[in-house]
């Protein structure tokens, strides 16, 4: 009678399926080469989806929503707080600061459209979908109601009494301060576009050149690549924001910690750490577009977690997992240390009265 030898090839077995740095070093059972974005060796294998918080996110992505939601619904229903802040006097802007400032409003809004265009509306139109981009750019929108975030304890970011506003919603928002200030002018022309070129913006270009990086030299490592890509940011959030900040006047910052603070005590104190925090959270949603770019499903770890979800589900799971991770990168990133230092900060702008709290 023949025997079957178990230490060698069976004739007609599949091939041991390698294990690729896609699938998180899990096999898939069944697999065969001529399966779609799998891989053996140069052949393809169908990779397993990788785990991620994709619950854990959407869940606070959910919760930011709501609070979202009320705050808002109870700024606007306000007749107290729903309306401009008071025009501070007695100083008065120079008239080629009002220009400017008028500027880089428009600016402001003709960028914000495109991002709205490329990132949005085009995927949709050609795949009735939106894309990782597209989510990015719409969570940074609704994570601009956490901007007020910055003055909920004491008045540490200074709003120009001329911006475009209808007052602020920082009164609304958990942890306010009732003793702190709430009768600023919040832009609603210039802050919004913010939250999406600093974030989205600056995750696009950053990919494009990064891809331009790897083409030239293969063999770099994502830590060169970061640094690259950090100190690049830090010098795009350096130059925008002490621009706009000596010709508009349109903020600054009211109160800082001042080791880290150059020009202490001007009107144009700039806190260092201001860009740092800033080019930090550019490099997290790079990272998490690059994560896509190289993931042959084109999943981010955001979105890696959604097998676990029924697909009628998965749609809206995805738009939450997107915007809580928008959430959590802005308050551990930005928020919370930018007020951390400011709270300790001992620098004292010498602001103009426009400048002020009403």
């Amino acid at each position: 009678m023949a025997t079957v030898r178990t230490a060698g090839k069976v004739p007609g077995a599949e091939p041991p399926v390698r294990r690729t740095q896609h699938d998180g070093g899990q096999s898939s059972p069944g697999a065969t080469a001529s399966e779609p974005n799998a891989r053996v060796g140069a052949a393809d294998v169908k990779p397993l989806t990788r785990r991620g918080s994709t619950t854990i996110l959407a869940a606070v992505g959910f919760v930011w929503f709501a609070v979202c939601v009320v705050t808002v619904a109870r700024w606007v229903s306000s007749s107290e707080e729903f309306r401009p802040a008071p025009r501070i006097g007695p100083d008065e802007m120079a008239d080629w600061r009002m220009i400017a400032l008028r500027v880089f409003e428009v600016i402001s809004l003709i960028v914000l459209a495109l991002f709205l265009w490329f990132s949005v509306v085009q995927p949709i139109r050609k795949t009735g979908k939106l894309s990782l981009d597209g989510r990015f750019v719409i969570g940074g929108l609704i994570c601009f109601v956490a901007d007020a975030f910055l003055n909920v304890q004491q008045y540490l970011f200074a709003w120009n009494s001329a911006n475009v506003n209808m007052g602020v919603w920082v009164r609304f928002l958990p942890f306010h301060n009732p003793d702190a200030p709430s009768r600023y002018a919040e832009s609603l022309i210039w802050g919004p576009p913010m939250y999406v070129y600093f974030c989205a913006g600056v995750a696009i270009v950053a990919c494009h050149h990064a891809k331009k990086v790897r083409r030239r030299w293969p063999d770099i490592s994502k830590v060169p690549l970061f640094v690259g890509i950090f100190v690049a940011e830090f010098l795009f959030d350096f130059i925008v924001e002490n621009t706009v900040i000596r010709t508009t006047h349109a903020y600054a910052f009211a109160k800082t910690y001042e080791p880290l603070t150059l020009w202490s005590g001007s009107v144009h104190q700039f806190p260092i750490y201001e860009s740092i925090l800033v080019a930090a959270v550019g490099c997290v949603f790079t990272w998490m577009r690059m994560e896509a770019e190289d993931h042959p499903d084109g999943l981010s770890p955001i979105e890696s977690g959604l097998v676990h979800w029924r697909p009628a589900l998965r749609g809206w799971v995805r738009n939450f997992a997107v915007l809580g991770f928008c959430m959590v990168t802005l308050v551990f990133v930005y928020h919370l240390p930018f007020n951390w230092l400011g709270l300790i900060g001992t620098s004292h702008a010498d602001l103009p009265s426009y400048l002020l709290p009403g």
